[in-house]
């Protein structure tokens, strides 16, 4: 757990490129969340269309991040360059690794998350229960604190591999695509 705050403060540092007085806003934390999500995942080879194609983090919607992921553009995971992607409908998602899915698309959420079922995806949220209808990763709030929830057999059923440590930092762990 300590390494992962670590890289995740170091991640805000380099993201905004001092060491402001000031606090992250809260998209800029969520941005360095998703850097740091992609530095414990492993995508089969399937997932990219070479040896050198970049990882695409996607947004799916509004973009809330108001530039907040454009620092992580051009920084490497797993010898991959980053490449942020922004999506206005989720029928052109397919060639991204990590898609951040905004709540603008709270209302087709089960559908977008069903047909990107068993796609090599690592699906990002923070609408209510993401997880529970077939998201992997869910970002929720408990005691003021930013924290996140992993539904890891849809993450099994993707062919998305999450290491030990990053299970072991989520506030939960579910099971099971849910219908509500």
């Amino acid at each position: 757990m300590q390494r992962f705050i670590v890289i995740l403060m170091f991640s805000l540092v380099i993201a905004t490129g001092s060491q402001a007085a000031s606090a992250p806003g809260e998209y800029q934390v969520k941005a360095a969340y998703i850097y740091n999500f992609a530095k414990f995942i492993h995508w089969p080879d399937s997932a990219f269309s070479d040896a050198k194609a970049p990882l695409v983090i996607g947004v799916l919607g509004t973009n809330d991040f108001d530039g907040e992921l454009k620092p992580l553009t051009g920084k490497k995971i797993r010898n991959r360059v980053i490449e942020i992607k922004y999506f206005k409908t989720h029928q052109k998602v397919k060639n991204s690794q990590l898609l951040y899915i905004s709540k603008s698309e709270e209302k087709n959420l089960q559908q977008i998350l069903k047909e990107l079922i068993p796609q090599p995806i690592l699906t990002v949220g923070e609408t209510q229960y993401f997880v529970e209808f077939g998201g992997i990763i869910q970002f929720v709030t408990k005691r003021d604190r930013l924290r996140f929830s992993i539904n890891l057999d849809v993450a099994q059923n993707n062919n998305i591999q999450i290491e030990a440590q990053l299970l072991s930092l989520a506030a939960k762990v579910v099971k099971g695509k849910y219908s509500l």
